[in-house]
């Protein structure tokens, strides 16, 4: 058994160094965390996942960079125009690696990247909308008010205002690229 520990140390200190590596000079990340938001629109290219308590999950288009295939529970697929909607409670999602758009509303919303993209979100209007954080920065509380960030490259705030302005889903994406799995 005690020879196992050395072993089993090597390995997990190459894991994180192997997966370190898979990624490109200049990706960031974004973290959403406990949110109840209107919409939240996420436009990028890397891995997403995240889950939704209570809401709506709408893949815009995927487009993946290898054979992996997207993986969500918790909801089953209805084509509704240009996207593939889940919508329900308990939703978990993963786009392993790829070009995605999506657009999620509800609550108790958690989301993390890792790669290059942006975001538009706007809260509910609640006490408490939960946050936003890029590119490992302080995080942003969400609140009515449209707050917009990108992350990776040399990008790396999070901009709130009352301009109102959000990415239309129409805009977001005209066409579903390739959904694997899930419907």
């Amino acid at each position: 058994m005690y020879r196992l520990i050395p072993i089993l140390l090597a390995f997990l200190l190459w894991v994180p160094a192997a997966l370190a590596d898979r990624h490109a000079a200049g990706d960031g990340s974004l973290v959403v965390s406990d949110a109840s938001a209107r919409t939240i629109t996420l436009k990028g290219n890397g891995l997403i996942f995240g889950h939704i308590q209570q809401g709506t999950l709408t893949i815009l288009s995927y487009d993946a960079a290898d054979t992996s295939a997207p993986q969500i529970s918790g909801a089953t697929a209805k084509i509704v125009g240009n996207g593939v909607v889940y919508s329900g409670s308990d939703i978990r999602f993963l786009l392993p690696n790829g070009r995605y758009s999506l657009r999620i509303d509800g609550t108790g919303i958690d989301i993390s990247a890792v790669g290059k993209g942006s975001v538009v979100a706007t809260g509910l209007g609640t006490a408490d909308d939960g946050t936003l954080s890029v590119n490992s920065n302080g995080s942003q509380a969400l609140s009515v008010l449209t707050s917009s960030a990108s992350f990776g490259g040399s990008s790396g705030g999070v901009a709130a205002g009352a301009s109102g302005k959000s990415v239309s889903p129409a805009a977001a994406s005209p066409a579903l690229a390739k959904v694997q799995g899930g419907r």
